[in-house]
């Protein structure tokens, strides 16, 4: 089935307990026969500024195949809450989710980024976990997190959280904070592992994401909406893949 078409679409989300309410629609023109598509669109969307605690944006892109029918190619999707649009206009490349491909994940993990330039402060925030899948059939077992940042692949600096027991939804909210110069910013990323420790007292990893300007998908969205956002801080869950 070949897609000719290319075209994208934006909602605005309001977002009350964990769901999603889509209640404005944008389409934008469609594009013939691209695979690089420029839309050089824009949108104004009425809002209380208030109201950007509690909203999102999301993005999603489709092509229209032969027979005229909407063909989803991903989706995006951005908070507004970790923004600061009244400072600047956020400009990034957001990475396009396939909500129709399997995934090998073993969990999820949310983390928290942020970036103090004036400190030269790299701060990660692991924040919880949820929904993990234990290593080799195992009925329990004790999560923790490792945490590497990575100068060109090579690990420079290691932290890791307590260790909590038998729980696969952990709670940990702790901070690891590094030295990083603006200067070498770009040369860096953040293996994130989750393991655990089984009964014998052996660590196994489950699972790890990387964030950086050299990951793909949600890392380097996640890298991308923390340095748009200097100073504040930015969560996003990211799925676990086996190590």
């Amino acid at each position: 089935m070949s897609l000719k078409k290319p075209k994208a679409q934006s909602c605005l989300l309001t977002c009350p307990s964990e769901h999603l309410l889509c209640f404005l629609f944008f389409p934008a023109q469609i594009q013939r026969s691209a695979y690089s598509v420029f839309f050089d669109e824009r949108f104004s969307i009425p809002l209380d500024p208030a109201a950007l605690e509690e909203n999102s944006l999301r993005f999603s892109v489709f092509g229209i195949n032969e027979d005229e029918r909407n063909i989803s190619t991903g989706v995006a999707e951005l908070k507004l809450s970790d923004l600061d649009l009244s400072i600047r206009p956020f400009n990034a490349w957001l990475y396009l989710q396939d909500m129709n491909k399997a995934t090998d994940s073993v969990g999820e993990i949310l983390l928290s980024l942020s970036y103090l330039p004036t400190a030269e402060r790299l701060t990660i925030v692991v924040v919880k976990a949820k929904n993990l899948v234990w290593t080799n059939g195992k009925m329990t077992a004790d999560p923790f997190v490792k945490v590497y940042l990575l100068q060109d692949g090579r690990k420079i600096s290691k932290k890791k959280t307590a260790m909590k027991r038998g729980d696969t939804n952990p709670v940990f909210n702790e901070a690891m904070i590094f030295s990083v110069p603006a200067i070498v910013l770009q040369e860096l990323s953040l293996r994130v592992t989750v393991a655990e420790c089984s009964e014998d007292g052996r660590a196994e990893n489950i699972g790890h994401v990387v964030i950086g300007p050299a990951a793909g998908g949600m890392g380097i969205t996640h890298w991308n909406q923390m340095l748009a956002t200097l100073r504040k801080p930015v969560s996003m869950w990211h799925p676990l893949r086996r190590s």
